[in-house]
This record gives C-alpha cells, structure tokens and sequence, in this order.
C-alpha cells in the first residue's frame, strides 16, 4: 500500500519566525513558495482539509542533501490560537528527525540562540555496534524536533 514517505508538513503560527529558525539557525533553505495562485490553492485546501474559507501559506523548505524537505503551513485563515506544547510522551506527539554530522555543535549553537534543548547529546550503541548521538528539542511552535549523529558501526 504504502511506498514512501514524502515531505512533513508543520503547521506554524508565524512564517517569518519559523523561517528565521529553520533557515537562519538550522540551515534550510527556501525551495518552494505557495501559493502562486492563491484563490486555486485555497479551493483545493478547502477541499482536501475540510476547513471552510481557509486561507494558507505554505513554504517548502529543503535540506543540503537536497532530497528531502519539510513544508511550513501557516493559516492565515482560520488563526488559531497555539495549545500548549506536548511532551514527548503524550500521544499525537511527532517527531522529526534531522541527520546532523557534529551534534555536539549544533547543540552548542542552538543554546546560543536561546533554544531549550532537552539534553546534551546523547551516545547510544546497538547490539550491532552501530553508534550514534541523539538530541532533543523543540521548535518555536512547539514541534518535537530531534538531531541524529551516526558516529561508526563496528
């Protein structure tokens, strides 16, 4: 039934902020901006979503692979007040994982632009001796976002 996985849609409260954190600090860059024809798009969100006169931006955003990305939805109709953030143990909590290559700096880097992150990275080794570095934290709206190291397999 199902063949791939294809881009995580995150739906913010404010595009210009999330940009700044995806792509000033994180490292994204800008792909793709909808919509180029605003009333289609809203039709068809309409349509797909079930939200009456719903009015979207939606930005795609890709990573320096260049193979995937994730896609920022911000409504600007119906605005919705955020909820409160999840914790990682509470159900509907998602979260995405970003391969990074030297954790302990983009850690380093969050802290300095004043991100809550969970932990330092932390070294976790498979039965199979695959070891990696893992780090938790989360985004301004509150997204569960987690960096992945893969050190060595052994």
């Amino acid at each position: 039934m199902i063949q791939s996985v294809l881009p995580t849609a995150l739906t913010v409260s404010d595009m210009g902020r999330s940009l700044a954190f995806y792509c000033d600090l994180l490292g994204f860059r800008v792909s793709v901006e909808l919509p180029p024809e605003a009333e289609r798009w809203d039709s068809y969100h309409h349509q797909v979503c079930g939200i009456p006169d719903s009015q979207i931006k939606v930005v795609y955003l890709v990573v320096p692979d260049d193979a995937t990305h994730v896609e920022l939805v911000e409504y600007l109709s119906p605005r919705v007040d955020a909820s409160p953030r999840r914790g990682l143990a509470e159900p509907r909590t998602a979260l995405v994982v970003l391969a990074v290559e030297d954790s302990a700096a983009a850690v380093a880097g969050l802290r300095a632009a004043g991100i809550e992150v969970l932990s330092d990275p932390v070294l976790y080794t498979t039965d199979e001796g695959v070891s990696s570095y893992t780090t938790y934290f989360y985004d301004p709206d509150g997204h569960a976002l987690c960096l992945f190291e893969v050190l060595e397999s052994t």
